[in-house]
């Protein structure tokens, strides 16, 4: 800690204080940069940008509500998730006791639901007003009727958990920021006395969590459905609901528990066709809220117990909220309206659980035998007799037949049509779906319709691809084969938005970063609970395998303990729910069964769950993340990159390996906005703050330490170069060389090794569900750090790299082709870029295989840089790859490296839903351009356009090489006029150019 003394201030100090202070009080507005008014965006956390001017702190304010305060050096803030529609915001600066306040600007956050819905449904997703059933001596009967005094609400639209609710109203601090969230109370009274958080409540004295909540919404029938049958759909609550509808309570909290289940309800009777209705929904928290962990406050700080005293495990919900070492405790435990509500009709008859699925003749591929399945509900008390019309298309090719059938009264008819009874179910030359890198993603769209011989309707419709998933264990491995052939799985454990707010577009951002960065498959770990099918939607899309934990599992039973489980009756409908949700998701590979421990109700799961709602797919049941030919259990520190190549669980096929990801300077002064106040003696700028976000030490002999990566980062490339904003940015800076190493070094590491003692590779982890410091490859804004295009570099299919045990080169081929004659080559050059050392070396490689060659790079105690490259017959570079190489591992004089030029050029390529920003870069100079930094960022704000799908960034050229990248960003994202920013490690002041067209 240290303490600054100021001196008392010079006359001219005074005279030019007062000058700014004459020119803040002569303006009248604060100009608005980002979004542009009047936007329409997707993105529910936009970022709120404005010009920078001297004053004492800004304050935002969003829909008349004051949402935060932020120091002078700051002009942009990332809001809240924010509630669908228009909204205005305000942003005031203050000077003394004068303040200067911009003109109001809107925009609109508008976007899909969570899930395709039937054509005629309606979604009920704005206008909702939420209140503790304390706060009211109303009950469900007088709140359900039209006309009651709802003056002081919280107001917020669908989905929203009770909590998001009321951050969106002001009631609370933005928690996702600083350590707001220890000012918001918790639901478990222990933890509030420890902490004194009750303090906070906006209920006087009580516990803010403990009593249900009132969801109310009025809204009208948008179409004529005279005749028909009304139901009221939730996709998802959290924990249990009591519901009610103009003055009648339609379902308890007998029927309407637990999450991961969808809720349809018969109010046919109830809703008022040509009048406005009233719903109101008591939300009740889980039965146990458990109690959190000890809170990291203190710089290095021991985070505690993942999952608290994980008591929560007595419900059936996301149990990530009692708080892990990435991830506070979140205080209402995501209670709440959680997916989508709507409305939808039927007829008398409904077609309903459409399950597809398909074999291949292996080895070749020219045929395949589909099977569908479908259930028919007749409601009436009369025998409904038609004709199934069934149409399965892909672009040009199409099947149709047709299907007779009779139902009986109130009875289900279940049927199945395979390649045995219907002849059009034989295919030939199917189109197969394929995962990223190894072929096409081609989806096939089903749709079912009928009409009954007394005229009443039904339609389903899905999309499914046809693949086959198979497995065997080799040496040391588990192996996964797609459509017959051998797939090297690379990607991350993927975690959900801690409180739920995530949008449809976020969920295929998610996926859309995840391709980019060369990865292709993704673990949706079990605690964080299952997603909306937008994103099993985006990964079918994008060629994104995906691999499901069931919720409650051996973690998720706290290890199996006794009485820390829900009801089985109740798991077993929630297992059910999961399984119809995504089972005609060809992405989807493989269910499993328990985080780091076999599944307490294995047999239930597998021979009654599976096996009657999804025993027909090719997908793997893994019994258990860290066995059954997987391992786990880290090592979830960051290692030196050499150690990822002797480390012993760095073979075989990795379900969890954790380097860190510092994001950069940008990401984090969102989350910290006020770093560098106050630090830990010698660790600058580590505090907190720091530790709050996930920059933690565990205790005694365990090894996840954040404390090695910072340890890492001062030895190889030196402590800040000062206590100030500079010093903050120079360790960011030197961060990003950490990130890049690391994580290419990880991957890597699995290269070298594949099919002979390995074969696949999950970061833990690939994304944060808040604001993290740790454990991802790009965070919760969207934004990539270096290591993100370190695991990309890592990832291709053609590649080039580095051994950093024996210095040897390796050689991957992840294509369906052979290499013949091509030409590896590395060379050395020392710190003033001039060549010191070359060694080529001529080789053919078979398909999807890694080749060892026989080239030996002599490293020294000097620091140097290592060029790899590949050349085809025709001299064509297929692969490239620089390393910075020093034996000693100390990197100090790469922060003076010699001064370069560079020739840059950047133009934009508009489309109709994105556009293509094209970046030339040249080095003109004679020293090397070190770690280059691409941007697209707002011309005024200097706020950088996200997501940002860059091709390559992070590279270094050496003199008189040049490189082509380009960025995609979708023109929702463009939120402002945009510009290129780029740097070189080392620069602190980025360069900017105006993009030409």
């Amino acid at each position: 800690m240290f303490t600054y003394t100021m001196n008392k201030p010079s006359t001219t100090l005074l005279l030019l204080l007062c000058l700014l202070a004459q020119s803040f009080c002569n303006a009248t507005t604060l100009k608005i940069f980002a979004p542009k008014n009047g936007m329409s965006i997707t993105n529910n956390t936009p970022t709120l940008a404005w010009e920078k001017i001297t004053c004492d702190r800004f304050e935002i304010s969003i829909d008349n509500i004051k949402m935060a305060e932020l120091p002078s050096t700051i002009n942009a803030y990332v809001t809240f998730p924010l509630s669908f529609g228009q909204h205005n915001w305000v942003v005031t600066a203050y000077i003394g006791k004068s303040k200067i306040s911009s003109e109001t600007s809107t925009f609109t956050v508008q976007d899909a639901p969570l899930a395709e819905l039937p054509k005629s449904a309606q979604l009920l997703r704005n206008g909702w007003q939420v209140k503790s059933s304390v706060q009211t001596n109303l009950n469900g009967a007088n709140l359900s009727k039209i006309g009651q005094n709802t003056r002081g609400w919280a107001k917020t639209s669908l989905p929203a958990t009770v909590l998001t609710a009321l951050v969106r109203n002001g009631i609370y601090p933005n928690p996702y920021v600083g350590m707001n969230n220890m000012k918001i109370p918790d639901s478990n009274d222990e933890y509030n006395t420890d902490y004194n958080l009750l303090q906070f409540s906006h209920i006087k004295g009580v516990n803010p969590w403990k009593n249900p909540y009132w969801f109310r919404n009025e809204f009208r029938l948008t179409q004529n459905k005279l005749g028909k049958r009304i139901w009221l759909n939730f996709s998802e609550i959290n924990y249990k609901a009591q519901i009610w509808l103009n003055g009648k309570m339609i379902a308890d909290t007998t029927e309407i528990k637990g999450m991961e289940r969808s809720f349809r309800l018969d109010i046919s009777k109830i809703i008022q066709k040509n009048n406005l209705n009233c719903l109101a929904v008591a939300i009740f928290p889980v039965h146990n809220p458990g109690k959190p962990a000890i809170e990291p406050l203190l710089p290095l700080a021991d985070p505690g117990q993942n999952m608290g005293d994980g008591k929560i495990s007595t419900s059936y919900t996301k149990w990530d909220t009692m708080g892990w070492d990435w991830q506070p405790a979140v205080r209402d435990r995501d209670m709440g309206i959680t997916e989508d509500v709507y409305i939808t009709s039927t007829d008398e008859v409904e077609f309903q659980n459409l399950y597809v699925t398909s074999k291949i003749d292996l080895p070749k591929t020219t045929t395949a035998q589909l099977t569908v399945s479908v259930d028919l509900k007749n409601y009436s008390a009369v025998l409904q007799t038609g004709i199934a019309h069934i149409k399965i298309s892909n672009g040009n090719d199409t099947i149709r037949f047709d299907k007779n059938y009779q139902i009986q009264p109130n009875a289900v008819e279940s049927f199945e049509w395979n390649a045995e009874n219907t002849s059009e179910l034989n295919l030939k030359n199917p189109k197969l779906w394929w995962p990223a890198g190894y072929g096409s993603q081609d989806l096939y769209t089903i749709e079912i319709e009928t009409k009954t011989s007394d005229g009443q309707e039904s339609v389903i419709n899905d999309m499914f691809g046809i693949r086959k998933v198979e497995t065997y264990i080799g040496n040391k491995e588990r192996v996964y084969k797609i459509n017959g052939k051998e797939i090297y799985p690379k990607g991350g454990n993927w975690v959900i938005d801690m409180m739920l707010n995530w949008t449809s577009s976020r969920y295929e951002n998610e996926i859309l970063l995840t391709k980019n960065a060369n990865l292709n498959i993704l673990r949706v770990w079990g605690p964080t609970g299952v997603p909306p099918k937008a994103l099993y939607r985006a990964a079918d899309k994008y060629g994104i395998l995906m691999w499901q934990d069931y919720l409650n599992d051996f973690w998720g039973t706290y290890k199996n303990t006794p009485g820390y489980q829900p009801e089985i009756s109740l798991f077993e409908k929630a297992s059910i729910s999961i399984t119809q949700k995504l089972r005609n998701h060809p992405s989807l590979i493989i269910w499993c069964g328990g985080n780091e421990g076999v599944n307490p109700r294995e047999d239930l799961l597998v021979n009654s769950v599976i096996k009657k709602y999804d025993g027909r797919d090719s997908r793997h049941y893994l019994k258990q993340s860290d066995g059954d030919g997987l391992h786990g259990g880290g090592p979830y520190h960051t290692l030196e990159p050499k150690d990822y190549f002797t480390h012993p669980k760095l073979q075989g096929f990795s379900s969890e390996i954790g380097p860190s990801g510092i994001p950069v300077l940008q990401s984090m002064q969102k989350f910290m906005p006020e770093m560098g106040k106050t630090w830990m003696p010698n660790k600058f700028p580590l505090d907190g703050y720091w530790a709050y976000h996930d920059a933690n030490d565990w205790p005694g002999d365990d090894s996840r330490k954040f404390t090695s990566y910072d340890t890492m980062l001062r030895n190889y490339y030196g402590a800040p170069n000062s206590l100030n904003s500079n010093g903050i940015q120079d360790y960011i800076s030197k961060a990003q060389l950490v990130n890049y190493d690391v994580y290419r070094a990880s991957i890597e590491s699995i290269n070298r090794q594949l099919w002979k003692n390995a074969s696949g590779i999950l970061l833990w982890k690939s994304n944060s569900s808040w604001p993290s410091i740790t454990w991802q490859v790009y965070d919760w804004y969207m934004q990539a750090h270096a290591g993100y295009y370190g695991a990309k570099k890592a990832s291709e299919l053609v590649h080039v790299q580095f051994n950093r045990d024996n210095n040897s080169v390796s050689f991957l081929n992840l294509t369906g082709e052979n290499l013949a004659n091509h030409t590896v080559s590395a060379t050395l050059y020392d710190i003033n870029s001039k060549a010191v050392w070359n060694k080529n070396e001529k080789l053919t490689i078979e398909a999807n295989a890694a080749f060892l060659t026989d080239i030996i790079v002599p490293v020294t105690d000097k620091t140097q840089f290592l060029k790899l490259e590949v050349k085809n017959e025709a001299g064509s570079n297929v692969s490239e790859n620089l390393y910075w190489v020093n034996a000693s591992n100390t990197f100090n004089d790469l922060n003076q490296l010699p001064e370069t030029s560079l020739q840059v050029e950047a133009h934009i390529s508009e489309g109709v839903e994105a556009n293509k920003y094209i970046v030339s870069v040249k080095n003109t100079g004679d020293a090397i351009a070190f770690m280059f930094n691409a941007r697209i960022s707002g011309k005024e704000s200097h706020q950088e356009l996200l997501p940002s799908l860059w091709t390559d960034n992070y590279f270094s050229l050496l003199p008189g090489e040049s490189k082509t990248i380009s960025a995609e960003i979708k023109k929702e994202n463009c939120t402002e006029t945009p510009i290129l920013e780029y740097s070189l490690f080392g620069k602190s002041e980025p360069n900017y150019l105006t993009l030409s067209k």
